[in-house]
């Protein structure tokens, strides 16, 4: 079968971004290693999202970073070997625990910031102000599309 008869891959939104997304992270975890810090950008943003609000649970984290269960747990478990984080059982309810950045964990996100704002410079150079903003849109209606289609049903 000609794959290219049934989908058109390489004119895809869906691909295009996805390879893009991905390219970012493999060359933001180069600039992090370049600047001395062992952390891969999925660990930065967990971070940055602790340090942002502190206390959340890891259902939470998952839904403030779009990542499944299994990745956040095992993102937190780096990262709490590390000394970057702390789980504390929730007063409220025993079954759940709420992060903490730890200072370390804090201090990582302040270190980790400026080579963020500096690797973004770079890579975005060529985004005009008005290109990021017609970029968040887009990618804003996508998402709002994606939110009003259905879950797919088990399959049996």
């Amino acid at each position: 079968m000609d794959a290219a008869a049934f989908y058109d891959i390489d004119h895809a939104i869906g691909y295009a971004v996805g390879h893009a997304a991905a390219r970012l992270k493999i060359a933001l975890r180069r600039a992090f290693v370049a600047a001395g810090h062992d952390v891969t950008p999925d660990q930065w943003v967990v971070l940055y999202r602790l340090c942002e609000t502190q206390g959340l649970t890891q259902v939470g984290l998952g839904e403030r970073t779009v990542k499944d269960k299994t990745t956040v747990t095992r993102i937190l478990d780096r990262l709490e070997s590390r000394g970057l984080l702390t789980r504390r059982r929730d007063a409220r309810d025993r079954r759940s625990q709420r992060l903490f950045p730890t200072p370390a964990g804090e201090a990582m996100v302040c270190a980790l910031a400026p080579v963020v704002r500096e690797f973004a410079a770079k890579a975005y150079a060529d985004i005009t102000d008005e290109d990021a903003r017609t970029l968040r849109r887009l990618l804003s209606r996508i998402e709002a599309r994606l939110d009003t289609m259905p879950e797919p049903k088990d399959q049996p």
